[in-house]
């Protein structure tokens, strides 16, 4: 029962995460222990006991959380933001020194250039966020072939820690539309986006797993060095923003 309830609270979390732009449900998978069972729950259906009141918790907060989530973005945008960045900025340098002090590990050159590119990626993927690739200048209605792909994508996402699908549908402009879907419970929408994201937990897990076994621990460097880049820029945008 302890550790039914140890995932419906990360579930909860993870919900609520995948609300925020700036901060990916998989990174609080990581702060909870979870990631690697979710892991090998959608690649081999194990653990079935404990991945229901992990979905359960993140199907409760994404509905019971989005309106007031939505809320508070519109209105506090930017306290919000600081908020998350600290969180990201933190886990990943606690990530990291946690990984190189316990972890049995090379801690020669390959350990420092693994952590460079991860900081070199999160800081390109941040980017793309914080220009964002379509800024429209009016209402946004995608079709359904692209709520498809944008489900694809944002879950895509959603499987790495340190890179948040929410994040992503805000630099493409759709972001505000289906945290309104959702709030609204417009079915049309919400059955396209959720087509996309059906087919990433089905293809994209595998992948993942595959490399979390073939490097080990040596990829938790690699995702605290996402996680701590990601946060570090938009805490830097956001101060950019103020002044």
């Amino acid at each position: 029962m302890k550790d039914q309830f140890k995932y419906f609270t990360a579930g909860v979390f993870i919900g609520i995460s995948e609300l925020l732009p700036g901060i990916s449900g998989a990174t609080v998978a990581l702060m909870f222990g979870v990631y690697e069972k979710i892991l090998n729950f959608l690649t081999k259906f194990r653990d079935l006991n404990l991945i229901i009141p992990l979905l359960v918790g993140m199907v409760l907060s994404v509905f019971l959380f989005s309106s007031l989530v939505n809320f508070l973005y519109t209105n506090f945008t930017q306290t919000f933001n600081i908020f998350i960045a600290f969180i990201m900025i933190g886990y990943g340098i606690f990530l990291l020194i946690n990984t190189y002090l316990k972890e049995n590990i090379d801690k020669g050159k390959t350990f420092y250039l693994n952590v460079f590119l991860a900081i070199f990626i999160g800081f390109l993927l941040s980017g793309f966020y914080i220009t964002g690739s379509y800024p429209p200048d009016g209402p946004f209605t995608p079709s359904e072939g692209a709520l498809i792909i944008f489900g694809f994508i944002a879950c895509t996402f959603l499987l790495f820690p340190g890179i948040s699908g929410s994040a992503f549908l805000l630099a493409v402009g759709i972001y505000p539309y289906i945290i309104g879907s959702i709030s609204n419970l417009n079915i049309d929408v919400l059955l396209s986006f959720a087509i996309g994201m059906l087919i990433a937990l089905i293809v994209m897990p595998r992948i993942i797993n595959n490399a979390y076994k073939k490097y080990g621990k040596s990829i938790l460097i690699f995702f605290g060095g996402l996680i701590f880049s990601a946060g570090l820029l938009d805490l830097a945008e956001i101060v950019n923003f103020l002044l």
